[in-house]
């Protein structure tokens, strides 16, 4: 578990799976995602992968929880995918329309990004559609800069890329 000031990054559980299988089925949570709103198939198969992707793998996302409130907001962490035959991590983050603006997404991320330079991660990668200012206002602010632009589950998107190793 990862606490900020704010927030808990914590790992999802069985308990979770209502309310993020509801939220991956809304249209404005799931803005900017190649999927869309997803249907309860898709719903379900996707909050599976968020259960068990530490039990694979060292790295995938946290459930964020905000400490005031408990309420779940969303999700932030690392993942795996391809790029440029390379396989590497990608920052990600989605956060309920009730919880955007509020510097909350910056948060998570920092954590994030501290927490994998602290478990050996040199650098890392993040996807935003050209139209996604507030996502590219983020990352710009976290340090990434734009390495490129393509398709991403055939979605026009710009690649970004940090260097987060430790000095």
């Amino acid at each position: 578990m990862i606490t900020t000031e704010r927030l808990e990054l914590r790992k999802f559980d069985s308990k979770d799976r209502k309310e993020v299988t509801s939220l991956l089925k809304d249209k404005d949570f799931m803005a900017y995602s190649p999927t869309g709103a997803m249907s309860e198939k898709q719903a379900e198969d996707r909050f599976e992968e968020l259960v068990s992707a530490f039990q694979y793998r060292d790295i995938g996302k946290f459930c964020v929880v905000e400490r005031t409130t408990g309420q779940l907001i969303g999700y932030c962490g690392l993942e795996s995918f391809d790029y440029k035959g390379e396989t590497v991590v990608e920052l990600g983050y989605r956060l309920r329309v009730s919880a955007r603006g509020k510097g909350y997404a910056f948060e998570a991320s920092s954590a994030v990004l501290s927490w994998a330079s602290q478990i050996g991660y040199m650098k890392a990668f993040a996807i935003s559609e050209p139209e996604n200012r507030p996502s590219r206002y983020i990352l710009s602010k976290l340090g990434f800069k734009v390495c490129g632009e393509g398709l991403y589950q055939d979605m026009p998107v710009k690649f970004f890329e940090k260097c987060i190793a430790h000095k």
